[in-house]
Parts: C-alpha cells; structure tokens; sequence
C-alpha cells in the first residue's frame, strides 16, 4: 500500500549490510506523493473514525493471523535488510506486534469508554462531567531502521485502532520491510487509505514533517528529533519524540555474577549494540565478585559468534552502515588513547564482507570519554568499577539521556530503591530491553531522549483527542458566576472562600456571607405593575456603599 510508488521518479537502493550488496531499488517520494498521501489519509478519516471498536477489532485481529502465516517471510526480510539474527527477528520484530494485536482487540474499547468525572465543588452539584477520548485525525509516522517492523506497526495499530489514519515513512535504510507493513495492512482489509507508506529519504521525511498532520511520532537521532519538531512546528503538530538513550546497568554486589553476566552480555550484544535501551554503561559496585563479573563477561563476549543472519549459529550481526562503523572504531579507538584497556574484541572484521565490529568488553572508562557520554550504537561494552551505590547511580544520573536503566541484585527491595533514584523513564531489575514488545507498559524517556509516551494506556491517550464534556440543563438556579457584577457577588465570594476551604474558626461567618449573598443578584420576576421594577437589594447595597464613600470624602 505504497502511495504512488510506480510514479516516482527516482529510486534508490536498499542495502544488506552483511554482504555490502543491494536487495532492491525503491521510490524516492516527492512532494507530489507526500501531499497526495497526507490528503488521502484525510478522505478516508472521515469513515473510519466511524467505525466501530468491534469491526475494527476484526481487522487487527486478521492483521495478526496474516502476520503468523507470513512470519517466516518477515522475519528473512529483516535480517536480509539490517542484518540482524533470525532469533531476534522472531522475538524482538515480530512478537511484540503480535500482542499488540490482541491487546486492543480486547482491552482499547474498555480502556478508552467515556469516563464520568465526579465534581467536587457544591456549586456545580448540577452539572455531569464525562471525559470521551475521540480519534485525532491523520498521524504521521517516521520510523528507524533498527527495529523496522515492530516500532512502526505497534505504533500504526494502536493508532488506526482509535480511529486514525497513518502515514508511515520508514527508514531509508529498511524501506522494503516498510512496504511489506503496509501491503500486510491491505491484505487485512483495512480500507484503501487507513495507512499508506510514503518512502525516501530525509526529503521525505521533512515533506512529511512540514504537513497538515494531526500528531507526528518520530523514532531517530537527537538532531533528527530537533529537526523534525522544527518543521512540525509550521502546522503547529504536536510531537512525541523519541530520540534513544546511553542506557546504564548498575550491578550491586550481591548480584549473582553467571545470571547477570548472561543478561548484561544480551544487554550490551543483541542487535549489535544497535538498540535505543541497549546497555551502553555498566557500573559495578565493588565486592567480592566485582572482580569475577568481568571475567565472566569477558570470556563469554569473547564466545559470541559474529556474522550474517544466513547462518543460524550467529549471535551478533553486522553493523548497518559504513557510518555506523565509523562511529563504533571511533569511540573505541579515542577510549583506548585515552587509557581504557580492550579486554576482548576491539576490532573491525572487514574478512567478514559486512560491516562488522568484534563484541567489546572495555575497563579502565570514565565519564571524560566520548564512549562513556555520547550514544555509540554498537556492540560494546565499557565497564566502570565504583565505590558505592550512591556512586553508581550519581553516575547514571551524569548523562544527557534518561531512556532506561537497569539494575541487577539478589534483594529485590535494595535493587527497587536504587531504581528509584534514576531519571530514567523505564528500569528494569534483573532483565533488560522487553519492555518495548510489551504493549502493556508505557515507552519514553526524559532530557534527550525525548518526550510523550509510546504503548500502554498513555500512549493510546496520546492518540486521542481527550474532550471534555459538561452536561447540565437549561433552566433552574441562577448561576453565581454569572454577571451582574455587585458587592453583594464580592461579599459571597469571600464567604464561600472561607467556607470551603477557611479555618474552622472562619466557616461560620463565611456561611453568613455566602447564603446571604448567593441570591441577591439573581434575575427577578417582572413586577405586575407596568414599568414597576422589583426591589433589588444588590442595587440598595451599591448605594448605601456609594453614600459611605461619600461620606469619608467629605
């Protein structure tokens, strides 16, 4: 379901990173398909947000039956596109959409029901309040390649379940698993224009940006995230951003080393390091097995087999781009000048015919080096030795992200303090990286990795428009607030004030006040005789007020 893509006029190549060879030419858009797309998306809106959660829920849950049927094709597209191994591509592609699937087919509905909201204030005893979370409009979607299916389908269902339309630009570097998302939408049944996939590069993307969109979700670099809200800021579209992280695992020394080895090692390893919550800074509280952790880690970093998804017995794949590459011999390279000692690994593998980086296991950082500060999407691991928690956690503190965090512990109630002491927006004890897939928990971080919250509750409320309506009827008790303005309106305000929330010893004369001068501003009934006006105390009040002030000016 790729927006005119037979009419673009350029292509450009999609690149397997294991093997340096192209898997396919694909559109490079212009501003004539971003705007038919936006467009599109807009006509089709005016249906859809008619449709029932249950009819929708049909479609999601076909979606899911389609998506197992064709999991084995998926899962070779992605590691033929950015090189990862085939277990990842099952587990941290293609699992997580799955349970996206039934989550809102059974739970959106019940989740997002008209909420009534109870008043406190007695002056507003009459009026019913509900909360009704309505679909936004068109979402614009800008996804990375390193997770090139499940971040933009989780995404892309929970905002066509609410009752938007999406527009999904996926990376230029993962167009073709982008086309297969939405031809797998299509193929479900969704309607010609619930989502449409627009492809190319950062022109694309800015086209996208820069468009009369209703929300815009963007996954990427801290410079892609700034840039893109600067262009959304034209239609004034609001933005969740979510711009990776320098995740840090803080071991405490009770930690039982072989557990806690194998996750860190997943941790810092899978996906090549290429993962916004990869472990990318791991601080060991001194103790007796500090010392034994890294040794542990270091022979089993030095077991993991590099290579390409073709062969099932590879555990770390290639890096996706020369780039990339670039970036992870440059971090390294700079520690090892500045005193880190390479404990295993620390080389490119070029024999290999990708762009592969050994497994790192790195001693001897600090916070003065670029790998300890900046985020390094590779597969390495610096490792400080620290003196106390308090230690450890004023140095995760000391980063520019605040993403997730792990914590790794035998007593669970010792590890959840810790826990709480990180401005991070996810910690996870004693595992690391789920907590994506699971559609249940909220995703976002704080500082540069971003803002507004992914999945879960709030992230489907951050798909809404949260209205608020107020019932009440025509008719009945004037309403206090309402003009005319007088001193009598004054003296009730003052006593209602105290009333409510005074001291005990102020409630009294505040009631005197407030019931006393609740009503004298009321509309009276016209008077039965012609062009008689009805005694109003308010008005008597005015000027009995007037002739003291008189009186103090003589």
């Amino acid at each position: 379901m790729v927006v005119s893509k037979l009419e673009a006029a350029n292509t450009f190549e999609s690149i397997n990173p294991a093997t340096k060879l192209s898997i396919g030419r694909v559109p490079q858009m212009g501003e004539a398909e971003v705007q038919a797309a936006v467009d599109k998306a807009w006509k089709t809106f005016e249906n859809w947000q008619l449709t029932s959660f249950s009819k929708r829920a049909k479609l999601v849950m076909k979606f899911r039956q389609l998506l197992a049927s064709k999991a084995d094709e998926f899962a070779n597209l992605i590691s033929e596109e950015v090189g990862k191994p085939l277990p990842e591509a099952y587990l941290s592609e293609l699992c997580g959409p799955l349970d996206t699937c039934v989550w809102l087919a059974e739970h959106s509905e019940r989740l997002l029901a008209d909420q009534p909201v109870a008043l406190a204030n007695p002056l507003l005893s009459s009026k019913q309040s509900i909360i009704a979370f309505e679909p936004l409009g068109v979402v614009g979607i800008i996804s990375p390649w390193n997770y090139p299916f499940a971040i933009p389908t989780m995404t892309a269902l929970m905002a066509i379940m609410l009752g938007n339309t999406v527009v999904l630009k996926p990376s230029e570097k993962s167009p073709l698993v982008g086309i297969k998302i939405g031809e797998l939408f299509a193929e479900a049944g969704f309607p010609d224009g619930v989502i449409q996939v627009v492809t190319g590069g950062s022109s694309t993307g800015k086209l996208l940006s820069k468009a009369n969109l209703s929300k815009l979700i963007f996954t990427g670099s801290v410079e892609g995230g700034k840039a893109v809200m600067a262009q959304a800021s034209e239609h004034l579209t609001p933005v969740t951003l979510e711009l990776g992280g320098k995740d840090a695992a803080i071991v405490l020394p009770d930690a039982p080393v072989e557990w806690t080895a194998r996750g860190l090692l997943w941790g810092a390893f899978t996906n090549a390091g290429q993962a916004c919550a990869s472990v990318e800074r791991v601080y060991i509280v001194k103790g007796k097995n500090s010392d034994k952790l890294v040794e542990t880690l270091t022979a089993m970093a030095g077991k993991l087999k590099l290579g390409p998804a073709t062969d099932p017995l590879t555990d770390v794949g290639p890096l996706i781009d020369q780039g990339q590459l670039n970036r992870v011999i440059e971090h390294v390279n700079e520690a090892v000048a500045a005193g880190a000692r390479c404990l295993t690994g620390g080389n490119e593998r070029s024999d290999l015919g990708g762009y592969f980086f050994e497994p790192t296991v790195l001693v001897g950082v600090d916070h003065t080096m670029r790998i300890m500060k900046e985020e390094t999407f590779g597969p390495i691991m610096p490792i400080m030795i620290v003196d106390s928690e308090d230690q450890a956690v004023e140095l995760a503190n000391d980063s520019d992200y605040g993403l997730t965090a792990t914590v790794w512990a035998d007593k669970l109630n010792r590890a959840e303090c810790v826990a709480r002491d990180l401005t991070v927006g996810t910690v996870l004890i004693n595992d690391c990286l789920f907590s994506h897939a699971t559609p249940q928990l909220p995703w976002g971080g704080l500082k540069k990795s971003g803002f507004g919250k992914g999945h879960s509750i709030f992230g489907l409320q951050d798909l809404c428009n949260i209205k608020h309506i107020s019932i009440d009827a025509a008719g009945g008790a004037h309403r206090v607030w309402w003009y005319p303005y007088s001193s009598s309106k004054i003296k009730m305000a003052q006593g209602g004030i105290q009333l409510m929330h005074g001291k005990l010893t102020k409630r009294t004369a505040g009631l005197v006040n407030f019931v006393g001068n609740m009503f004298t501003d009321a509309p009276k009934q016209v008077s039965k005789v012609k062009g008689e006006k009805p005694a109003d105390k308010s008005e008597k009040d005015d000027k009995d007020q007037k002739a003291d002030n008189d009186k103090s000016s003589d």
